[in-house]
């Protein structure tokens, strides 16, 4: 994985399936405080299922998926749990990174 300051790029082990191909290549930022709220006030959106909205709205690449196609649904119908951990740990290390 390589990471900026507030960006962080790395692959999905499976990928997500979108439209007709998998798309694994992926570059996450650091969510704000208005992603959160954002996420929380969204009732289309289980309390369970907040990290993976959370997730939708802080990739800014997913392969070749349009942007406004990342979706809490898309990832909540084709993200396999793997690469759920892959994005879970450069999250992590994207917040480390960011504190140095």
């Amino acid at each position: 994985m390589t990471n900026g300051n507030k960006t962080i790029s790395g692959t999905l082990d499976i990928g997500v399936e979108f439209d007709g191909r998998l798309h694994r290549d992926f570059t996450l930022r650091l969510p704000t405080v208005g992603d959160e709220i954002d996420v929380s006030e969204d009732d289309s959106v289980p309390e369970s299922g907040f990290r993976v909205a959370l997730f939708a709205r802080c990739l800014t690449v997913l392969g070749s998926i349009p942007k406004e196609q990342i979706t809490y649904s898309l990832l909540h119908s084709e993200l396999d749990s793997g690469d759920f951990g892959i994005l879970i740990r450069a999250a992590d290390d994207l917040k480390k990174s960011a504190k140095r």
